[in-house]
């Protein structure tokens, strides 16, 4: 993920590298490549349709791009809160700062990369590097990306079943389904015989958030019972579970967001018999 601004003449950052999903407890390396004194140097007739001034370039702006430009700094925020810091010419080159889920290790940390050990929940947020050169230009890139840290369920879905065996026509069904605990939430969605349902038959319930952090998703199932629902005397209903964090990147006047692939997915099946026939209720299946 990368959002580039600020993009200087003599400094110029390449590329920035920040994951956009990890596991609770993994680390993550953060990595922003920059340019310094590249590309720009004898090139000023070919970089010139990227400058404010299209066309020819006076001699004295050529003369410009010939200056020696150095690094000043490297700076990592998260949340726009620095924790790391990175200076060449400083007696101590690196310097952490404390800050909630951000555990730095010094000895695989660098002017270019950032490795966090040990991430938690609190981990999750918008990281920003920050890129300085010293005088005469004074010049300043950065890149931003956001990472969320994710946590599986170790169970669920569960469907309730309400110790009911079977259905009749005209009876009103009315069921549960509960996930496992994760971040973030889980999306719940029941299926009738491999169909959506969708509203009016589906009640949505608040999420429910543990002590740690983590999410209990739930999604409530109503429905009168019809002759059309049974396939061989038999409703199968099934409510699947998926965890698909968001990820976004934006700026300060737009934010584009997307779906990621589906990270973990999960299904409970319940297959419900008509009351006309023998009444059988399946124990929920997990696959």
């Amino acid at each position: 993920m990368l959002l580039v601004s600020n993009i200087s003449y003599g400094l110029k950052l390449k590329t920035v590298r920040i994951p956009l999903y990890k596991y609770r407890g993994e680390s993550a390396l953060l990595e922003c490549h920059y340019e310094l004194n590249g590309q720009r140097k004898g090139h000023s007739t070919l970089e010139g349709s990227n400058r404010r001034h299209h066309g020819y370039q006076p001699d004295y702006l050529g003369e410009r791009y010939e200056e020696e430009e150095r690094l000043y700094s490297i700076k990592w925020y998260k949340d726009n809160e620095e924790f790391y810091r990175y200076v060449p010419s400083a007696s101590q080159p690196i310097k952490s700062y404390k800050i909630e889920g951000i555990r730095v290790d010094p000895n695989h940390s660098d002017g270019t990369r950032v490795l966090l050990r040990g991430l938690t929940l609190k981990s999750s947020g918008i990281y920003r590097c920050e890129i300085s050169a010293e005088a005469p230009n004074f010049d300043s890139v950065q890149g931003e990306g956001r990472m969320d840290v994710i946590y599986v369920p170790k169970d669920g879905p569960q469907i309730s079943d309400y110790d009911r065996k079977s259905y009749g026509i005209g009876e009103t069904m009315e069921l549960n389904c509960t996930s496992g605990r994760s971040y973030p939430a889980t999306a719940l969605q029941w299926y009738l015989n491999d169909v959506l349902v969708t509203d009016p038959h589906i009640i949505p319930y608040p999420p429910v958030q543990t002590q740690h952090g983590l999410i209990i998703s739930s999604l409530g199932l109503s429905m009168v019972v019809d002759h059309r629902h049974f396939i061989d005397g038999t409703i199968r209903l099934k409510c699947v579970a998926s965890l698909s964090p968001v990820l976004w990147r934006g700026g300060q006047e737009s934010i584009v967001q997307w779906e990621q692939p589906t990270i973990d997915h999960r299904v409970a099946m319940l297959l419900v018999k008509s009351a006309s026939t023998v009444p059988i209720l399946h124990p929920c299946m997990l696959f």
